[in-house]
């Protein structure tokens, strides 16, 4: 059911169908069904074909809904973008922007590494010492990727600690240590060297100049993101008060879901834009059909990913011309007909691309950047007593 005509559209405030489900607290999917039901009207765009809602309506049903939701019905929401579910002091999304420990995230990626990323969010004056060894117990490459490597380093660890008996903090803090130099050594797949890490990684990838600041810039970015899936199913994890190792492991594993740190759509996305595709062709095959198009508007920040503005920004500093004429022709072709603004991944995506770094390395900068957030998390979890165990709400056949 339409609830209103398009002559009407310039006196009614209007939002996309990413704001509407987000305001909801529900997917695309659900959002659709409602208008088929003709729970929410909906308005469609003769010139892009995009469906767009009076965002006044969608307010006013969230409250109508929200006012006979069962508590039940309320925790469930509350795991989709929405109440927040557990106390933390390691970061948190407010004003726009990520914030460190109370730091501003952006500000700190001006100058700051990831080692002192790690530092503030492990609440410690400097890192523990993870040893000399580098890259003694580290799998050889062969023909396996970066994960694959990374998760079976994990497993041997996790075999030779006794599960059965719980670390001291500074065994936590040495235990975090050493597993972000394992991630760094697989992801260059060399020894650091002493070397800062995002100065490896440019040096590893033989990354133009400039390049390393980007990497650096882009790891502190990405240290943490407050309860994202991979986060909490760690914390799940860490309150059994399992080890840093098996905690590290299941936040890579729920990081492997598509629907998480998955950037192949939108490396795709950002290559075929490189190659002088159409922006608008571009945009217009991403959209379709109510689709979200790959690497843009972050349901958090609804005047833009900071995190992707810095990386951007920086990138137009280095970057050859042509390509970051084109790379910016497609955030103005999506912006200007459909008012998507770009997030982490589509710079992430776009940095690779335009700095020639190898074609995985969107996922070796997240996860080696991640694991100082993941840790943070497991340290945070460790010094809690209680087990998450969150309840069902039975619903029957």
């Amino acid at each position: 059911m339409e609830s209103h005509t398009f002559r009407e559209k310039k006196r009614i405030p209007l939002i996309g169908s990413d704001e509407a489900a987000r305001l909801l607290g529900i997917s695309l999917r659900t959002l659709y069904s409602y208008v088929s039901r003709g729970r929410i009207g909906r308005i469609i765009d003769p010139v892009t074909g995009n469906s767009q809602y009076s965002r006044a309506e969608v307010e006013e049903y969230a409250r109508r809904r929200d006012r006979g939701r069962s508590a039940g019905s309320a925790a469930r929401a509350s795991l989709s973008f929405g109440l927040p579910v557990l106390d933390s002091q390691v970061c948190a999304i407010k004003a726009g922007r990520p914030w460190f420990r109370g730091q501003d995230a952006i500000a700190l990626s001006a100058t700051a590494t990831l080692e002192q990323t790690a530092a503030l969010l492990w609440n410690v004056d400097s890192l523990p010492d993870a040893g000399n060894s580098d890259a003694a117990d580290i799998p050889g490459a062969g023909e396996k990727s970066f994960a694959p490597r990374f998760h079976q380093w994990l497993l041997m660890n996790m075999d030779r600690l006794d599960a059965r008996r719980a670390l001291n903090r500074d065994q936590q803090l040495l235990h975090a240590s050493r597993i972000l130099r394992a991630g760094a050594i697989i992801a260059v797949d060399d020894e650091l060297r002493g070397a800062p890490i995002h100065e490896a990684m440019a040096r590893a990838w033989n990354a133009p100049a400039g390049a390393a600041d980007i990497i650096r810039r882009a790891l502190v970015l990405h240290a943490d993101h407050e309860l994202n899936p991979s986060s909490f199913a760690l914390r799940c994890v860490a309150s059994t008060m399992a080890s840093p190792y098996a905690a590290t492991l299941a936040g890579c594993c729920a990081a492997s879901g598509v629907k998480h740190a998955n950037f192949s759509a939108v490396m795709a996305l950002t290559g075929a834009a490189l190659q002088g595709a159409d922006p608008a062709a571009l945009v217009a095959s991403g959209v379709a059909g109510g689709q979200a198009l790959p690497g843009f508007n972050h349901p958090l920040y609804p005047k833009g990913d900071p995190r992707a503005m810095a990386i951007l920004d920086d990138l137009r500093a280095i970057a050859p011309g042509r390509d970051m004429a084109r790379i910016d022709g497609l955030l103005q072709t999506a912006r200007a007909g459909h008012g998507l603004l770009p997030k982490n991944d589509f710079a992430l995506a776009a940095a690779t691309r335009l700095l020639r770094l190898p074609a995985d390395a969107c996922e070796r900068l997240f996860v080696v950047s991640r694991i100082v957030g993941w840790n943070a998390h497991a340290l945070e979890q460790y010094s809690s007593p209680l087990l998450i165990r969150p309840r069902a709400r039975y619903v029957p056949d």
